[in-house]
């Protein structure tokens, strides 16, 4: 959106990959070569290189590695502007007073502005290295609108994965990752099947656990039932088919995913961690749940797929509320705005 609106801009990537790329629409997307080592020394001399043929007015690192190299790369060219982009609850990746965290408040000291997704991990950044609060800017996601027909979107999930077209779908995505907690949402899908059993649970995603989670599943006998997706690009025509979507994490910022489903009418069960509680409105877009307890997140989708009159009216509250408060083109005027103002003051 930057690039449409006459920006020019460099999309970089620091990792090197094979599948699934990102590419930026009407960028210059560049790939670096991807990293040997923790901190490749020919990583960073590629990027000072880049800057150097360049020199951009906003350097934007989104995520801890690209802040490493950055920050480095602003040692060279001190004028640099850097923007953070912080999407989760940074206290939960560093252990207080670890050689890890003391890196992380040098680093920094070299960024001029953090953005975050919600108020929470905001702060959370801000207690956890130290930073300057007044230096800091609650940015939330933009979410884009996709407008997917429910009943065709089911039909075509129905139809990969052959089941009943009268069985509920509970949708999941994320990384396979342990703070996803996918043997969570397996333990308390269980007993969702021992009072219905005509549910299924489509995890959407990849990741190192992957196979793990695939391995407990066959153990428990429950092919039949969870479902996997792997990674999608058109991930909210699946949330379009679903009926209801879970989140059992034990670290989040503000969950994105959360608010795609959202934008599909789909209402929520997650357990309060980090920023979910800025999404999750408990009694209004979803249910909202303060510890992970099985029996209580197992009657919790039970009470929404066996009350359709409520669990469309949470889908309705759940869309207002993306549509009203995660806009794309918010998303775009607030980054304008702080680039703006980051160049006008070195001016």
């Amino acid at each position: 959106m930057l690039a449409a609106n006459g920006h020019a801009v460099l999309f970089v990537g620091l990792y090197a990959t094979k599948e699934n790329i990102l590419l930026a629409k009407g960028a210059e997307n560049i790939d670096l070569g991807g990293r040997k080592t923790a901190f490749d020394g020919g990583l960073l001399l590629r990027l000072i290189k880049l800057i150097k043929k360049e020199k951009p007015d906003i350097l934007q690192a989104n995520g801890s590695d690209t802040l490493k190299y950055a920050a480095f790369a602003k040692l060279v060219y001190p004028k640099l502007n850097i923007v953070y982009r912080n999407i989760s609850m940074v206290s939960a990746w560093t252990k207080e007073a670890s050689f890890k965290r003391k890196i992380n408040r040098l680093l920094f000291k070299k960024v001029d502005r953090v953005t975050s997704v919600g108020q929470q991990s905001m702060e959370d950044l801000v207690r956890t290295y130290g930073y300057p609060l007044e230096k800091a800017k609650l940015i939330r996601r933009g979410i884009p609108q996709f407008n997917y027909d429910a009943a065709a979107a089911r039909k075509k999930i129905v139809t990969e994965f052959g089941f009943p077209a009268t069985d509920y779908i509970l949708a999941h995505v994320g990384q396979f990752s342990p703070e996803k907690n996918h043997a969570f949402l397996i333990e308390s899908f269980e007993k969702v099947l021992a009072q219905d059993h005509r549910v299924r649970l489509l995890f959407v995603g990849e990741g190192k656990k992957y196979a793990a989670i695939k391995e407990l599943v066959q153990n428990k006998n429950l092919d039949k039932h969870v479902l996997f997706a792997g990674y999608r690009q058109h991930v909210q025509e699946l949330l379009a088919g679903s009926d209801l979507f879970v989140l059992g994490s034990t670290i989040e910022g503000v969950p994105g995913v959360v608010l795609e489903a959202g934008m599909q009418s789909l209402p929520t069960v997650a357990v309060n961690v980090g920023g979910v509680g800025e999404v999750v409105m408990n009694g209004k877009t979803g249910i909202l749940l303060e510890k992970h307890d099985p029996v209580i997140f197992s009657n919790a989708v039970i009470s929404l797929l066996h009350d359709d009159t409520l669990r469309r009216s949470l889908g309705e509250n759940a869309k207002k509320f993306v549509v009203e408060n995660y806009s794309l083109q918010y998303c775009l005027a607030e980054f304008e705005s702080l680039y703006a103002a980051i160049i006008k003051e070195k001016i």
